[in-house]
């Protein structure tokens, strides 16, 4: 079964490529063999998003987390440190997570974290969401 970030890519997909809800469901039935995207396994996920790249369709995950870069922060990395820093401070105000780089990576914002710098901020990030959630349990 797919998860709500996979459904939400299909339909989003299917929005940005202007596709009537027959041509999505002729899509589901002839890449996927299903009719229904909650029914769609992960191979059938990735047939039916490889079919509609074929159309066209672009996901903007890369570009909004800077792409492959070599020896920077990975797309995946970014993601996880915005998820955690969201966690942390509960809201997702990129100038505060800039200001903590700034102090303990010493990089002024995302785009600048280097892979061994995204991994040394996800492992701080994990350390002090464990303090926050112990001290939540505590209270």
């Amino acid at each position: 079964m797919l998860n709500r970030k996979q459904l939400a890519l299909l339909h989003i997909a299917k929005d940005r490529l202007g596709l009537d809800d027959d041509i999505y469901r002729d899509i589901l039935w002839n890449v996927g063999q299903v009719e229904s995207a909650r029914e769609l396994d992960y191979l059938g996920f990735r047939r039916v998003m490889d079919r509609f790249n074929e159309l066209g369709f672009q996901s903007d995950w890369r570009r909004r987390a800077f792409g492959d870069r070599p020896g920077m922060a990975t797309p995946a990395q970014i993601d996880t440190i915005r998820k955690m820093w969201q966690q942390f401070s509960g809201d997702a105000d990129e100038a505060r997570l800039n200001k903590w780089l700034l102090r303990t990576s010493k990089v002024s914002a995302l785009r600048f974290l280097t892979a061994d710098g995204a991994h040394q901020a996800i492992n701080g990030l994990r350390a002090m969401n464990a303090r926050k959630k112990s001290r939540e349990l505590a209270s």
